[in-house]
């Protein structure tokens, strides 16, 4: 799924403002220090919280985007550990404090519930899940049905996306157009799904799992999230 993605991820997610979102992860993290980012895909938030402090281990079912990870860090001056393991068969040897699962990586999963199982068995007592996803309303509003291009030097993608109602699920379509050295062009195609989840289902699924406070804001906010908001905050604490 992420054989072409992987290569170019970094550059079309240039406008996304990380340096906030990664303060934002740690306040919620606190004095937790061990712990695990789930989904770390090109390793981004592992590396900058490696560079606050926290002892956090990247893992990502692409084999593809732990080495652009691996490379990052490395890049970054920072020894990381990353592990290819998908989000549902999360396991540590030991318990951690946090885990963490940053930019869709619940979207993408047929069963959070499962993942939400494991986070919870890895957890130490005290220790909190923190996630964000993309909210049903952009899914369904924004996202569904729409089609988005975007364009650098030497690589194009168009974005195709199919909003199916029944499945609640917006079937993703990302066709690559990459230069070659003789201006001629190949075509790559890669193919996501991500599954529409409102908040009282994540909140009951949390529940089932056995946490206990559960905190709900506003992507980069402090307060509820809004109705037309298009990225929602959990924080699920055991």
């Amino acid at each position: 799924m992420y054989e072409i993605l992987a290569e170019y991820y970094d550059r079309f997610m240039a406008d996304v403002p990380y340096d906030e979102w990664v303060k934002s992860v740690a306040r919620i993290l606190g004095s937790r220090k061990r712990g695990r980012d789930v989904g770390c895909g090109t390793g981004k938030f592992t590396v900058a919280l490696k560079k606050l402090g926290y002892d956090v281990t990247g893992s990502d079912v692409s084999p593809e985007m732990l080495t652009k990870a691996a490379e990052y860090a490395k890049s970054r001056g920072e020894n990381v550990k990353f592990l290819l393991q998908s989000a549902e068969d999360l396991k540590d040897a030991h318990p951690v404090d946090f885990v963490i699962a940053c930019c869709d990586v619940v979207n993408y999963l047929k069963n959070p519930q499962r993942f939400f199982d494991k986070a919870y068995a890895a957890l130490a007592p005290g220790g909190v899940l923190a996630f964000d996803v993309s909210s049903e309303y952009k899914l369904t509003e924004i996202l569904g049905n729409n089609v988005f291009t975007d364009s650098d030097d030497d690589v194009a993608y168009v974005w195709e996306n199919s909003l199916d109602a029944r499945r609640r699920a917006v079937d993703m379509r990302l066709t690559f157009f990459i230069r070659q050295q003789n201006n001629y062009y190949i075509k790559r195609t890669d193919e996501q799904t991500q599954y529409v989840r409102s908040r009282e289902e994540i909140e009951g699924m949390l529940a089932r799992s056995g946490f206990g406070k559960i905190a709900v804001t506003g992507f980069l906010k402090s307060g509820e999230p809004t109705a037309n908001e298009q990225r929602v905050v959990f924080a699920a604490y055991k």
